[in-house]
């Protein structure tokens, strides 16, 4: 390289090594890189010649050391790579491609060869769509699961044609050829892969019989043969390493099962001795090689299993255990919150939340029977079980997190979810990421700041819907919880588990306690509303029984609850505050005043949460300062004052429910609002006859003044919720009105 192009190399350096996460990495691999180059003046020319090719080089360089060994290994990929600008690939182009060159091959070491240079060479287009064109966590996640696919076909196809041609073509009792297919799970089912994640695969075949050869195998000595070749292809180590780590442990029995299953074999298994988890696991299965339509027909038969009518308490009893084990492996540890997947608000707790959310709805909505993370969630908030907020959230955390995944994983083509305990390593990773310093925080400081906030907001959802909500309050409370998520109970199990409780008529009580499950207002979520329904139906159903007359007490909940315009909400709020479902009931059973205002003045929602959790009376100053508020610039005072005093009202009759106050608080709190309401309704009409006949005044010309005396209950502030108002109105003295100059 020449003296020229030496200095135009080291002025772009300085301008971009700044910039970049780690300058020392970055210019040892340069090094590298240039001196493995065939022609390194070209190399210079081509710097000068586009001045963005040296700082996409150095970005790379500084971001992950496995993608410059690779390109020092083959320096012409980068090339490749500028004239591909890491453009996103189809599928199917990328397993035609890989395929067609495979098929042309007959040496194994080639074929060998031929599959981890593939790997290689689209690692590096994949890695630069996200590392310098900055695409979507979605596009290059789908990018790497579609690379693997082009791999698990080409290398299915080269274990299928060798084993044919030794020992024959599988038949099926039918004497057509027997079928195979490679189901992809997890993340690779999801089509949501990491960098360097393993891939978790579960081998079927559709038929037994035996092969048409002149010796032939059993379909299952067949396809066992095959499922080795397959694995040997992937994993075996050579002078390019291997293509993927292979995971078989999600198959039926695990490691003590067969390689390879027939499909009556895994619907027996399945059918009989599946269990919770294989279920969630199964959410993410997808036929990713072999014959695809084999294997889409296998799991549109399992589809009954995975998504039962309902799910029982039972089932999200083994959601909740596996989480809590997956959670105690990472605190032991010691790593809660450093592990980016299983750590405390880490991937898997969104993927939890996601899939427990999807084994309860799934059974009758099918559009959440997907495997990919992202596209569960927009869903899940189409269908109302999410809402906008924690969709959003939940979105933009998962793509957080999984760039944070990636971003570790690709520096040393290492399968890890931990965050260096190294603050400089810390520093790198936050500028890996995109962040920069500022006068006002440091790059890590920003990161670390956004890492602690997007943990906590998945810990906090999780928790709300999933360990919150379904409690681990012992078996007696899991009837209950199954009666709300049941579609379609029979008769005799409504009686066995409402029987229980002091109900005169069962089937009434079951059809008004169903009720509460059905939001009447269309754009409102009977999806959620029934999922925190169920979370607190035991206590519930404990409550009402322990009013003087359940039936009465059910009929009434239904009726306020359908007036308020949001009982979903409701059932949220009991489901983490339980004081408050317990006054709700008793207001209900106990208070035909406050359930009448309620039922006769629709969509009180606020002003009952509000009520719900007021910790004192409102005083006269609030209440003045209140309503003046409300009636400031209003023309109509009517519906304001009505509404005013309906929710006073309510928030002083639960504080006298509660017994929270003796009953002279109560009564001049009640006279406290009636004198605001009254006091407000003076100044409005005070003020509209000055404007239209002038200011009263007194013969000798003063302003004639006002007084209005309280009488009775009312003076004495011993009002009740039924009193009407006394008033006497006195004026100073007899006059005329005058309009001001």
């Amino acid at each position: 390289m020449t003296f020229d192009l030496v200095g135009v190399v080291c002025r772009q350096l300085d301008q971009c090594l700044g910039s970049c996460a780690d300058p020392d990495m970055a210019l040892n691999n340069l090094e590298r890189f240039v001196a493995a180059a065939r022609n390194p003046l070209a190399l210079g020319a081509l710097f000068e010649r586009d001045p963005r090719a040296l700082p996409t080089l150095v970005q790379i360089l500084s971001t992950s050391q496995h993608l410059a060994d690779l390109l020092v290994t083959d320096p012409e990929s980068f090339d490749l790579l500028r004239m591909t600008q890491g453009r996103p690939y189809a599928r199917q182009a990328l397993v035609e491609e890989l395929t067609s060159e495979v098929a042309a091959l007959d040496h194994d070491r080639l074929i060998l060869r031929a599959l981890r240079r593939f790997k290689r060479r689209e690692t590096l287009r994949i890695s630069y769509g996200d590392i310098i064109r900055e695409h979507s966590v979605r596009t290059v996640t789908a990018q790497i699961s579609y690379l693997a696919e082009a791999i698990l076909e080409a290398a299915l196809a080269t274990a299928w044609s060798n084993l044919r041609k030794q020992r024959g073509t599988p038949l099926g009792s039918d004497g057509r050829p027997a079928r195979f297919v490679v189901l992809g799970m997890g993340k690779l089912g999801g089509g949501e892969l990491n960098d360097s994640s393993d891939i978790d695969l579960i081998f079927l075949y559709d038929d037994e019989g035996q092969t048409d050869a002149r010796r032939p195998l059993s379909n299952r000595e067949f396809f066992d043969r095959l499922a080795r070749e397959f694995i040997r292809l992937l994993t075996e180590t050579t002078e390019l390493g291997g293509t993927y780590r292979v995971d078989l442990r999600l198959r039926p029995d695990g490691e003590r099962g067969p390689m390879v299953v027939s499909l009556q074999g895994a619907l027996q298994y399945y059918d009989l001795r599946g269990r919770t988890w294989e279920r969630q696991a199964y959410i993410k299965a997808r036929p990713v090689a072999g014959d695809r339509q084999f294997g889409q027909e296998f799991l549109d038969q399992l589809q009954p299993w995975i998504y039962r009518r309902y799910l029982n308490r039972a089932d999200i009893t083994g959601i909740k255990a596996l989480k809590r084990r997956i959670d105690k492996r990472t605190h032991d540890l010691g790593a809660d919150q450093r592990e980016v997947k299983t750590g405390h608000g880490g991937i898997r707790d969104i993927e939890f939340v996601i899939q427990f959310l999807q084994l309860l709805n799934g059974a009758d909505l099918p559009e959440l029977r997907t495997g990919n993370t992202l596209e569960a969630i927009a869903q899940l908030e189409q269908v109302g079980c999410l809402s906008n907020l924690e969709r959003s959230l939940l979105e933009e955390n998962y793509g957080f997190l999984r760039k944070v995944e990636h971003r570790l994983q690709i520096m040393f083509d290492l399968q890890t979810h931990l965050l260096p305990d190294d603050a400089d390593e810390m520093r790198k990773l936050a500028r890996r990421m995109g962040y920069t310093d500022s006068p006002q925080r440091s790059a890590l400081a920003a990161f670390e700041s956004d890492y602690r906030n997007a943990t906590a907001e998945n810990r906090r959802i999780l928790d709300h819907l999933l360990h919150d909500a379904f409690r681990d309050d012992g078996s007696e409370a899991e009837a209950e919880v199954d009666l709300v998520l049941d579609p379609n109970p029979d008769e005799a199990r409504i009686h066995e588990v409402l029987g229980r409780y002091p109900f005169r008529d069962v089937k009434s009580a079951y059809r008004n306690l169903m009720a509460l499950a059905e939001e009447k207002i269309r754009f409102l979520s009977t999806r959620r509303c029934r999922h925190f329904l169920a979370a607190i139906a035991p206590r519930l159903l404990a409550a009402i029984a322990a009013t003087p007359d359940p039936d009465s007490a059910l009929v009434n909940l239904d009726k306020v609850s359908d007036s308020l315009g949001g009982k979903g909400v409701l059932w949220e709020l009991f489901s983490f505050n339980p004081p408050s479902l317990q006054l709700y009931v008793r207001l209900c059973a106990y208070s035909s005043y406050l359930t009448g205002l309620l039922t006769s003045n629709p969509g009180m929602l606020d002003s009952l949460l509000d009520s719900l959790v007021l910790d004192r009376l409102p005083t006269r100053e609030n209440l003045d300062r209140t309503l003046a508020e409300l009636c400031r610039s209003a023309e109509d005072l009517d519906p304001i004052l009505h509404s005013f005093k309906n929710d006073q009202q309510l928030c002083v009759g639960v504080r006298d429910l509660l017994a929270k106050e003796d009953i002279t608080a109560t009564t001049a709190a009640l006279s406290d609002i009636a004198e605001t309401c009254l006091r407000q309704v003076v100044l409005r009409e005070q003020a509209k006859l000055v404007q239209k006949y002038g200011r009263p005044t007194t013969p000798d010309g003063r302003l004639a003044e006002v007084a209005i005396l309280a009488m009775g209950k009312f003076g004495g502030q011993e009002m009740n919720y039924h009193s009407d108002l006394d008033p006497v109105f006195l004026h100073e003295a007899d006059g005329h009105t005058q309009h001001e100059p």
